[in-house]
């Protein structure tokens, strides 16, 4: 299971296309420790509402993102509990849960005075802006962790920090949030059952020219996270399954060939051996998860 920041939703990506069982922000991409943690707790306790309004016709809620939304409060209703209950399910199963935090810069309702996970485009003056300290974020995040170990011992926990920078906020604001989320990781990476993931470091130290990242400048590009998925790779995946998916990358790649004449004999036969050989492949590792485009 991934949660959190632009690392969640790429590897999470990348994992399913490789044959992974995983669970990707079903809630839409979140930043803030605090929020990811939020939902993480409604996951865990019995099934609540979650805080929502209505603009226009479109049902929104201030603990997701934006892509997360109904057309009525009734199927708004039924999909947070259909959510609720995936999130819990994962929780409960998952061999690994993978956090990503995006920033500590944090927003909140004035009405309720609590923090929202996405403003969904609402004006600035509707939130008070504040940057959270590391403290009290590692008080929220240390309870967590133990929650999450009492449903799930055998679980481990990856934690890792958004190389995206948040240039809206300003680029010393963006840093002095991050090093927030730096301190926060390297403490919770010390807990039983956790570690931490340089996404960050490689990209904002290793890859930082201009040629990993897209024409923002802030966001990293398909070449960027390539060198990340190679890392994650070894540092998290044991050999056996490296060589597995090495086999599986070979298939797809001869899959994906242009065809220059696809209705000759000689394509349709190919064609033939390679969907027997990804069958075959299928069959030896019915643990593998295909989830590649019919």
């Amino acid at each position: 299971m991934l949660i959190g920041s632009c690392f969640s939703d790429e590897i999470g990506r990348i994992l399913a296309q490789n044959g992974f069982d995983c669970l990707c922000n079903p809630g839409g991409t979140l930043f803030h420790p605090l929020a990811i943690a939020r939902l993480l707790n409604w996951a865990l306790d019995e099934p609540s509402p979650l805080r929502h309004f209505q603009r226009h016709d479109v049902f929104l809620s201030w603990d997701l993102s934006g892509t997360f939304y109904a057309m009525s409060a009734t199927a708004f209703e039924q999909k947070t509990n259909a959510l609720h209950q995936n999130l819990r399910n994962y929780l409960q199963r998952s061999s690994h849960l993978i956090i990503t935090f995006g920033t500590s810069w944090a927003y909140f309702l004035p009405e309720d005075q609590q923090l929202v996970a996405n403003c969904h485009k609402a004006p600035a003056k509707t939130f008070r802006k504040e940057l959270t300290e590391e403290a009290v974020m590692k008080v929220e995040w240390l309870r967590l962790v133990e929650r999450l170990a009492a449903k799930n011992p055998q679980q481990r926990l990856i934690f890792t920090v958004s190389p995206v920078r948040h240039i809206k906020d300003g680029l010393i604001e963006n840093n002095r949030s991050k090093a927030r989320l730096l301190l926060l990781t390297e403490h919770l990476s010390t807990l039983p059952n956790c570690t931490y993931f340089e996404s960050y470091e490689l990209v904002i130290d290793v890859l930082r020219d201009h040629i990993y990242f897209k024409e923002d400048g802030v966001h990293p590009n398909q070449k960027a996270i390539n060198e990340v998925w190679e890392l994650f790779q070894s540092q998290m995946l044991d050999q056996t399954t490296q060589q597995l998916l090495k086999e599986w990358a070979a298939i797809q790649k001869s899959k994906s060939h242009r065809l220059l004449y696809p209705e000759s004999i000689q394509a349709k036969q190919l064609q033939s051996e390679l969907i027997e050989k990804e069958r075959v492949f299928l069959k030896k590792h019915p643990f593998f998860t295909d989830s590649t485009p019919a």
